[in-house]
């Protein structure tokens, strides 16, 4: 690793975003990313939320470089809305996936590109019976956190994805691993190389493009930016964070991650609760 950071790249939920976070983001976390910025230092965020999610919030972080979102899939300007990088699941693809997940008891919610970088969300029927919007039976500001919203409840997702002019961005399908085997590698295999499975949370598994990852999208970042992808700090906490982490000059993970994750990182932060990723800033940028 070179000694100088010249780069930032955060992953949001589980480092620097949390949903029992007062405004999602906590005090000292603010505080480092504005200090770093302040030091001269750029900072983005990558992250498997759409861009019109980070473009709200972005703001609040003083975050003007692109920002590479859905997983990778679309990098944009947070300013001024500009998608600058787009990668769209195939259509049979889509269809393989719409079609499997219409014959499951498991919540699925397919991401679908609008024009003007407008995403809509598009969710499997309800099947818990119980006022809930998903089998699980979660609170509804539970998936409206894990999933975001609004979001149209659909009996057929295949038919929503065979509409003229649908461009499927990524989908996510609930499967929380404590409870039941992990199906991110079964769901690789049933829908083959058409699409890239990644594991996002405990709750989520999500497909995107072959070609969408965060590590693509910080790759491409740091190409755009002329920035030696051996001066960036990432900062991450799940799988689907890996390609990233292992394009990264210096990789850091979060005290809650999975040891598959620990692994692959030079340096383990304290956790969300503990603000580890400003810990990680103050050690490796601000000292």
């Amino acid at each position: 690793m070179q000694s100088r950071i010249e780069l930032v790249v955060l992953d949001m939920d589980g480092t620097i975003y949390g949903r029992k976070i007062a405004g999602g983001f906590s005090p000292r976390v603010r505080r480092a990313i504005a200090a770093v910025q302040e030091a001269g230092t750029p900072v983005t965020v990558a992250t498997g939320r759409i861009f019109d999610f980070v473009r709200a919030v972005a703001p609040d972080l003083g975050i003007t470089l692109p920002v590479i979102t859905a997983q990778g899939a679309v990098i944009g300007d947070p300013v001024s809305g500009e998608v600058l990088y787009e990668a769209l699941i195939g259509r049979e693809a889509a269809l393989r996936v719409a079609s499997w997940a219409d014959g499951e008891a498991r919540t699925t919610v397919f991401y679908l590109n609008r024009s003007g970088a407008r995403t809509r969300l598009v969710q499997n029927a309800p099947g818990a019976g119980n006022g809930s919007s998903g089998w699980e039976g979660w609170d509804s500001a539970a998936y409206d956190h894990w999933f975001g919203s609004p979001r149209e409840i659909c009996e057929s997702l295949a038919e929503v994805v065979s509409e003229p002019g649908a461009r499927p961005l990524k989908f996510i399908t609930v499967n929380d691993h404590t409870l039941e085997p992990d199906q991110t590698g079964a769901l690789q295999q049933r829908f083959g190389g058409g699409v890239h499975m990644s594991r996002s949370h405990r709750y989520l598994v999500e497909g995107t493009a072959p070609t969408a990852n965060k590590g693509h999208g910080l790759l491409w970042l740091t190409e755009r930016l002329g920035i030696d992808p051996e001066r960036v700090l990432a900062i991450g906490d799940n799988e689907n964070d890996l390609p990233m982490l292992r394009e990264a000059g210096l990789a850091v993970c979060m005290g809650q991650a999975e040891a598959v994750v620990r692994a692959e990182s030079d340096w383990v932060a304290p956790t969300l609760e503990e603000d580890g990723a400003a810990v990680a800033l103050e050690r490796f940028v601000l000292a």
